[in-house]
């Protein structure tokens, strides 16, 4: 079925109801009367409520890989400003959207069902493969050092952003401070003393702070 405005309009009611109760409490009757429509209208658009869910997971995924995919234009040739912006991208993102934030958070938490965690490890090695490439693009341009493994590295960054919403939702509010993002990203990669070594590298030593 084509996905119109009609279609988006759907999913981000059911965000936003997935988050204000649970999955277990959203019926597929309370899901259509919040969007406005009938409950077999619904099932012209999803076959299940877990269908519903995992588009809804989608959608939020496409939103940022639009996202992402704006900022690789705007910095090409700069690989390590481009990781930097895609995590503020979704600093951003986040806490602009707060029943996404409680909608991710409760899928993070629920990685006990095989298709929502199916979804979710699809969408995070997708972005580790991305900051991975950049990462080892950065290293090539003397950004960072050589004796950084690039997977390691994008795991640990991929993963630190995905914890944002968890942060938040615990009462963490520095997680959606623009600052306090900057300047973690600023530790983690300024250069050290021989020019592009990682961050906590010492000029000679072979160390890593990573």
């Amino acid at each position: 079925m084509e996905k119109g405005d009609r279609y988006n309009g759907i999913i981000r009611s059911c965000i936003d109801t997935f988050a204000s109760t649970n999955y277990d409490k959203a019926t597929t009757a309370l899901l259509a009367k919040e969007a406005g429509i009938a409950e077999g209208t619904l099932y012209k658009y999803f076959a299940s409520k877990k269908e519903l869910f995992l588009e809804c997971v989608r959608y939020i995924e496409g939103q940022l890989i639009e996202r992402y995919t704006r900022i690789y234009e705007e910095t090409r040739g700069r690989p390590l400003e481009y990781v930097k912006r895609v995590a503020l991208s979704y600093q951003e993102y986040v806490r602009e959207n707060p029943n996404v934030r409680k909608f991710m958070a409760f899928l993070l938490n629920n990685t006990y069902d095989d298709d929502f965690r199916n979804e979710l490890v699809g969408f995070l090695n997708l972005n580790i493969a991305m900051t991975e490439r950049s990462l080892a693009a950065a290293m090539q341009a003397g950004e960072l050092g050589n004796s950084v493994d690039p997977h390691v590295a994008a795991w640990f960054f991929v993963g630190g952003y995905f914890t944002l919403v968890l942060m938040y939702e615990i009462e963490g509010e520095d997680a959606l401070d623009p600052g306090f993002l900057r300047e973690y990203l600023d530790i983690l990669f300024q250069p050290g003393e021989a020019p592009g070594t990682f961050a906590g590298e010492a000029k000679g030593d072979g160390r890593s702070g990573v």
